[in-house]
């Protein structure tokens, strides 16, 4: 039984033990409801007043029986109150230490500055793909806890909070705070803290973009700017949105990258004798080169080099399947 149920028995019991106490004191007394219910409640408080009404036998015999029973309810009731709030306090430390155990063990994850409606969904998405991150939020929210999502409380643009939230290993960082000048200060603080992470920064407003730019910024995301474009997309090329839409929800369609590392089978072989088609059903629709030169819609004579990253398109699960192939 837990703390909580335990403290309501026993407020429960010194309830009962109140109106039976002055329903003894109207019965064996015959004093009023009031008068009775005062010297139960005196009773039970043991602060020492004198008698309300005289006692015969009986009524001394009932105020001792209150004053022993009270006295051990009112101590059990007083124990599992602080056994609760004691207890409450331990295992909430005791999860933050946990916490900070599990982010100091971190490494190579995105950090997601606000937890608002983009952050919330960035880490959702983030979460569903089984990627490591690390939420950093100013208020407490039970639906960080909830869905067992890595957070710090504090502020993003203090240190020490990036510090806490293992910036220095991480390899992202994404910042969608409510303000453009927050998203500017934690840009430049987080490139400052380590200056090959990859950051992600939100712009509410177009005039914000080359400040973040300068910053530090890797990537600057709209939301007016993409929100237009797919209004527009809608209107002039419905169709193309629709695929685009089935791509990146992961439905029927999906689209995914594939770095070629060195211990690849597809290192020095063409496109047409890697057999991508036939093994994985993907097609390699770009090839990113490691000097970052881009090859799009390259052709079947187009050779795969170490540190390749391969923009694949094809049916949903293909990233399991090139998994179960180890190519």
């Amino acid at each position: 039984m837990s703390p909580r149920d335990r403290l309501l028995i026993s407020v429960s019991v010194l309830f009962l033990l109140l109106m039976a106490g002055t329903a003894g004191y109207m019965v064996i007394e015959k004093q009023s409801f009031f008068d009775s219910m005062y010297m139960t409640v005196v009773t039970l408080s043991t602060v020492g007043y004198r008698e309300t009404f005289q006692l015969d036998a009986a009524g001394r015999l009932l105020t001792m029986a209150i004053i022993i029973v009270g006295y051990t309810v009112v101590t059990i009731s007083i124990a599992n109150l602080v056994s609760l709030i004691v207890g409450g306090e331990l295992r909430s430390l005791r999860g933050q230490l946990r916490m900070k155990d599990k982010i100091a063990k971190l490494s190579g994850h995105t950090i997601v500055c606000g937890f608002g409606r983009m952050g919330s969904q960035v880490a959702r998405d983030l979460t569903k793909e089984h990627a490591d991150c690390v939420v950093i939020d100013r208020a407490s929210n039970d639906k960080l806890d909830t869905r067992d999502i890595l957070h710090v409380q504090g502020d993003a643009t203090d240190d020490d909070v990036l510090q806490e939230a293992g910036i220095t290993r991480a390899n992202a960082l994404v910042a969608c705070l409510a303000s453009d000048a927050d998203n500017v200060y934690v840009t430049l603080t987080a490139r400052g803290l380590a200056p090959n992470i990859k950051i992600i920064a939100r712009a509410e407003q177009t005039s914000t973009e080359p400040k973040l730019e300068r910053a530090g910024a890797n990537a600057v995301i709209s939301p007016q700017i993409i929100g237009a474009n797919k209004m527009v997309g809608i209107l002039r090329r419905p169709h193309v949105v629709d695929f685009t839409d089935m791509a990146t929800k992961g439905v029927d369609v999906e689209v995914a990258q594939y770095q070629v590392d060195a211990t690849s089978t597809l290192v020095g072989k063409a496109l047409k004798d890697s057999h991508l088609r036939q093994k994985a059903d993907v097609m390699v629709v770009a090839i990113k080169r490691r000097d970052g030169v881009q090859v799009f819609g390259p052709g079947p004579d187009e050779v795969i080099h170490d540190q390749d990253q391969l923009v694949l398109i094809g049916r949903s699960g293909m990233a399991d399947r090139l998994e179960r192939l180890r190519i």
